[in-house]
C-alpha cells in the first residue's frame, strides 16, 4: 500500500468531520457476519473461519490497519486480487466454454474492510444524509430483493394495469406508443 499524495495543510480536517472512531465495532460485526458463512478462501488460503477463531488476538491489530485505510482513503490492491475459479455445469459437455460458470474468490480481510465501509456508508446516510431514496433496495438493511420484485409486482398489477395502461420503466404504454409514432415521423 503506497502512502497517499501530500495533501496540503489547509485542506486536512482534524475535527468531528473525519473519519469516525470505532473500527473495532465495525470489525466485530463484519466478522460476526463471517461466522454464519463457510466460503472458500481467497488468493491467501485464509478461510473465513481462520478470521473469526483469530479475530480476538489479530482484533485489535486488524482494527488498526482498517481504521489507516480509511484515513489514507486507500484500498490495497492485493484486497481486490481474486482467485478465478471455474466451475462446471452439470449435464454440460466439458468442451463447451458455455459449460462453465466463474466464481473470483477474495480474501476474506478485503470482504471485511468493504462490510465495515458498507455499514459506515449505510450509518451516514441514515443518519446525516442524504438518505438513501424509498425506492432504492440494495445497501439497505432490511431491504432485500424479495422486496424489490414485490414492489415491481405492485406496479405492474396496480392501478396502471387496471386501468389498461401498464407500465415499463416507469412510462406507460400510451407514451411508449406516441414517443414510437413520433419517431416514425422524423
Amino acid at each position: 500500500m503506497a502512502p497517499p499524495p501530500a495533501v496540503p495543510e489547509a485542506d486536512h480536517q482534524d475535527d468531528d468531520d473525519g473519519i469516525p472512531e470505532g473500527t473495532g465495532v465495525d470489525l466485530r460485526v463484519a466478522v460476526r457476519r463471517l461466522k454464519a458463512r463457510n466460503t472458500a478462501p481467497g488468493p491467501d488460503g485464509l478461510p473465513g473461519k481462520a478470521w473469526v477463531l483469530a479475530s480476538e488476538a489479530l482484533g485489535p491489530r486488524l482494527a488498526g490497519l482498517l481504521s489507516a485505510c480509511l484515513e489514507r482513503g486507500q484500498f490495497p490492491l492485493r484486497w481486490k486480487t481474486g482467485k478465478l475459479v471455474l466451475i462446471r455445469k452439470p449435464g454440460r459437455s466439458a468442451d463447451s466454454p458455455s459449460a462453465y460458470r466463474f466464481v473470483v474468490l477474495l480474501d476474506e480481510v478485503g470482504k471485511l474492510f468493504e462490510r465495515v465501509i458498507a455499514n459506515r456508508l449505510a450509518e451516514h446516510l441514515a443518519g446525516t444524509g442524504p438518505d438513501l431514496a424509498e425506492h432504492q433496495f440494495g445497501f439497505r438493511k432490511r431491504r432485500s430483493t424479495v422486496d424489490a420484485i414485490m414492489r415491481v409486482r405492485a406496479l405492474t398489477t396496480g392501478d396502471a394495469v387496471a386501468r389498461g395502461g401498464g407500465c415499463f420503466g416507469g412510462v406507460s404504454r400510451h407514451r411508449q406508443r406516441l414517443q414510437l409514432h413520433a419517431l416514425e415521423l422524423h
